[in-house]
């Protein structure tokens, strides 16, 4: 169902957090519904003891939205893995990955 994520980075247009426009395979899409979001936690063990968030636990947020270059409308995920990679300046690792059959 998922194609193999692609050495490129997508680039995440964002409004008051959330993502509005976005670059995949080159081509921009336009978000025009979301469909869901939900987060999912990572190594919830991790602070099961102590409660504590740590931004490494491997969290992650993930939206399915349509989205649409011009006359076309596809279904895609896009998920921003919460962990901070070392020597990031900013936490977040984004991927979008297509969940609809290709037009």
């Amino acid at each position: 169902m998922f194609e193999k994520p692609e050495n490129q980075r997508p680039e995440i247009y964002l409004s008051g957090g959330e993502p509005i426009e976005f670059t995949y395979k080159g081509q921009r899409y336009r978000i025009h519904g979301l469909l869901t979001s939900w987060h999912e936690s990572g190594g919830w063990w991790n602070r099961a003891s102590d409660g504590l968030f740590r931004p490494d636990d491997g969290g992650r947020i993930l939206w399915r939205v349509e989205a649409a270059p011009v006359g076309v409308m596809k279904t895609f995920e896009i998920e921003r893995i919460e962990a901070i990679p070392e020597g990031a300046s900013a936490p977040g690792l984004w991927q979008v990955r297509p969940t609809s059959r290709p037009a």
